[in-house]
């Protein structure tokens, strides 16, 4: 009888091991580093590993400063679409009030939105 528990013990150490890579690969699809925003009112908000390819509502930023590893699309509107703001990693830009931001990685090859 005790092998069977011991063994279904190691069963369930197994699996949540696996959870644990998993979850730690997905964020392999992250901007790694900070992204800073700015508002007009002079307020700052930092950003920090945010997931790639997932629209952000940002609520009229002014401008921004990337220290991550991806591209950072500016859109006017809350739901990433229309024409784009591109400040990539290391840079940084003003720009009229942006309400959606949108991470993409620099490594997949285009410099537009993820469409």
């Amino acid at each position: 009888m005790f092998p069977l528990k011991r063994l279904a013990q190691l069963g369930v150490t197994a699996t949540a091991t696996t959870a644990l890579i998993i979850g730690l690969s997905a964020n392999a699809e992250a901007a790694n580093g900070t992204l800073t925003l700015r508002y007009a009112n002079g307020a700052t908000i930092n950003v920090t590993n945010r997931a790639n390819f997932i629209c952000f509502a940002i609520q009229g930023a002014v401008g921004a400063v990337n220290r991550t590893d991806a591209n950072a699309f500016f859109y006017p509107d809350g739901a990433c679409s229309g024409a784009a703001t591109l400040v990539p990693p290391n840079g940084s830009s003003e720009f009229s009030p942006q309400n959606g931001l949108l991470f993409r990685p620099v490594a997949d090859g285009q410099a537009g939105p993820h469409t």
